[in-house]
C-alpha cells in the first residue's frame, strides 16, 4: 500500500513526458540548476562511484544492458538507470540486473519526499520534475548500495538531460537521428551537438556507427575534450556469421584483437550496439576494472531486453519492438525480414503524437511487400496518437486501413485473420509494445494518474 502512496506522491510532480507541448514545461525545461541544487542537499551521491554515460537516439538502452550484464557476470556490484520502464517503475533503477525491489524503493523514496517537498514549497516557479527526482534517487539508491559502478541512460539530449550531473569514467554515443527535433533541435548537427554534451574533459568516449557529418561533430567534441575516443566504423571490422529468430553471431575485429560474439537480440544495429558494449568492457579493462573473456562472452548471451524484436509467441509469432521514429522503423522492418521467415505480417501501429508519424508511416509503405495488412490503434499514454490521425496518414499514402480502439481487440482481431506461416508486429513506441506484452503474457499493469 505504502508503494502505492509513493507513486501516487511520484506523479504529483510534474512530468515532461506526459506534457511535452505544455508552454511552461518548454520555458523550464532546459535547467540543470534544479538538479544541481537538489543533488547537492544528499551530498552528490551521483559521484558516489564511477558512472559510464550513454546517450544517443537508438540504441541507449539495448547498449547499457549489454555492459550492465557483463558487469554483473564478472561480479562487480553495478547499478543500471534506464527510462522508460516497460511495466513498472522500479524497472528503472537495477542492480546486478534485478529491479530494485518496492519496498526498497518506497523506503528511499520516502527518506528523499520531505525534502522534494520542502524544496519545492521554496521555488514554486522552478520545482523538481518526476525524472529530476527519479534521476536523484537512482543515484541515491546506488550510494546506499555501496555499487562498485553504474550505467547511467540519458533520458533526453544529453547536454542538459538530468543525467548529466554525473562526471563520467566512460561517455558512449550510441546512433544519433532524428527525434525529438521540437526540443533538441531540427537538425543532426544540433542534435549531435546536444548529445555530445555528455563528453567531459580528459575521458574516454566510445562512438557506435553514426552518418559521417555526425560522427565528425562527435569527434570535433572528443577532441576539444581531450578525450580518447574509438569510434566504431572506423576502428572495428564487423563480419556476420549467423542469425535466426534468436541470436546472430558475429566476429569483431579492433585494436584489443579477434573475437567471435553471440547475442540474443537480433537486428543488425543489435551487432552495433554489443560491439560498442564490447569495446567499453576493453576500455574498463584497462582502467582498473578487470573483465574475463568469458565474463564478456556470458553477459552477452544472458542480456534480456524486452520490447525490442521481442518474440512474445510462437503460435502465432508475435514481434513487439518499440521503434518509435523513422530510422529505428526502418531498422526494424529490416530485422525483420533478415530474421523471420512469414507469408503475411498483420503490423498493429500505435504512436505517440511527438513522432514523425508521417515519415514513419511511408518507410512501413516503402518496404511493403504487398503482403502486409495494418491495424492503427492506440495505448494509454497520454501522448498516444488519435487513431484517425494514424488512419488519415495511411489514406494520405492512398492506403486503407482497420482501426480498433484498444490494444487487446487489435490483437484479437489481428488473430482472426491470420493464415498459416503469418506474423503479427505490434511497434510504433514503446508504450503500445509494453501495452500488448501485458495483453499477451497475462502481466498485471501499474496505474499512474498524470499530473497534467
Amino acid at each position: 500500500m505504502r508503494y502505492k502512496e509513493a507513486l501516487k506522491d511520484l506523479m504529483s510532480l510534474t512530468d515532461f513526458g506526459t506534457i511535452a507541448n505544455n508552454n511552461i514545461a518548454k520555458k523550464r525545461r532546459y535547467n540543470l540548476n534544479r538538479i544541481i541544487n537538489f543533488s547537492t542537499i544528499f551530498g552528490n551521491p551521483e559521484n558516489s562511484s564511477p558512472n559510464i554515460h550513454i546517450a544517443g537516439t537508438k540504441g541507449k538502452g539495448s547498449t547499457a544492458v549489454f555492459i550492465s550484464s557483463i558487469l554483473k557476470t564478472e561480479g562487480y556490484k553495478t547499478g543500471l538507470f534506464t527510462s522508460p520502464h516497460i511495466h513498472k517503475i522500479t524497472e528503472r533503477i537495477q542492480i546486478g540486473s534485478k529491479e530494485i525491489s518496492k519496498n526498497k524503493f518506497t523506503n528511499s523514496f520516502y527518506e528523499m519526499w520531505p525534502e522534494v517537498q520542502q524544496y519545492n514549497q521554496k521555488n514554486p516557479d522552478n520545482q523538481i520534475t518526476l525524472f529530476e527526482f527519479l534521476t536523484v534517487l537512482a543515484f541515491y539508491i546506488f550510494d546506499k548500495e555501496n555499487t562498485d559502478i553504474n550505467v547511467i541512460e540519458v533520458g533526453l539530449g544529453g547536454k542538459l538531460d538530468s543525467t548529466n550531473i554525473l562526471t563520467p569514467h566512460i561517455s558512449i554515443i550510441t546512433s544519433i537521428s532524428l527525434d525529438h527535433t521540437g526540443i533538441l533541435g531540427g537538425t543532426l548537427k544540433e542534435i549531435a551537438l546536444q548529445k555530445s554534451g555528455i563528453i567531459k574533459p580528459n575521458k574516454f568516449t566510445v562512438i557506435a556507427p553514426q552518418k559521417p557529418e555526425v560522427l565528425k561533430i562527435i569527434k570535433e567534441v572528443c577532441k576539444k575534450q581531450n578525450n580518447r575516443y574509438i569510434a566504431i566504423q572506423e576502428s572495428c571490422e564487423i563480419i556476420p556469421i549467423r542469425k535466426s529468430m534468436d541470436f546472430q553471431t558475429y566476429t569483431l575485429n579492433s585494436e584489443f584483437g579477434k573475437t567471435t560474439l553471440t547475442i540474443p537480440l537480433i537486428g543488425d544495429y543489435q551487432i552495433e550496439n554489443s560491439a560498442t558494449a564490447f569495446i567499453t568492457a576493453k576500455l574498463l579493462q584497462e582502467s582498473n576494472f578487470p573483465i574475463s573473456e568469458t565474463s564478456i562472452d556470458t553477459g552477452f548471451k544472458d542480456t534480456y531486453w524486452p520490447c525490442r524484436l521481442e518474440k512474445v509467441s510462437t503460435d502465432p509469432l508475435i514481434i513487439l519492438d518499440g521503434a518509435h521514429n523513422p530510422y529505428s522503423v526502418e531498422k526494424m522492418i529490416q530485422a525483420i525480414h533478415d530474421n523471420y521467415t512469414f507469408r503475411n505480417i498483420t503490423i498493429i501501429l500505435g504512436t505517440s503524437k511527438d513522432k514523425d508519424i508521417k515519415n514513419m508511416i511511408k518507410i512501413l509503405l516503402e518496404n511493403d511487400k504487398g503482403n502486409t495488412k495494418y491495424i492503427a490503434t492506440h495505448s494509454r499514454h497520454p501522448k498516444h496518437t488519435p487513431i484517425n490521425v494514424l488512419q488519415d496518414t495511411f489514406k494520405h499514402f492512398g492506403v486503407t486501413i482497420s482501426t480498433v480502439n484498444s490494444i487487446k481487440k487489435s490483437i484479437e482481431i489481428a488473430k482472426n485473420t491470420l493464415g498459416p506461416d503469418d506474423l503479427i508486429l505490434i511497434t510504433g513506441s514503446l508504450f503500445i509494445a509494453a501495452e500488448a506484452r501485458e495483453k499477451i503474457l497475462g502481466i498485471s499493469k501499474e496505474s499512474y494518474v498524470f499530473n497534467s
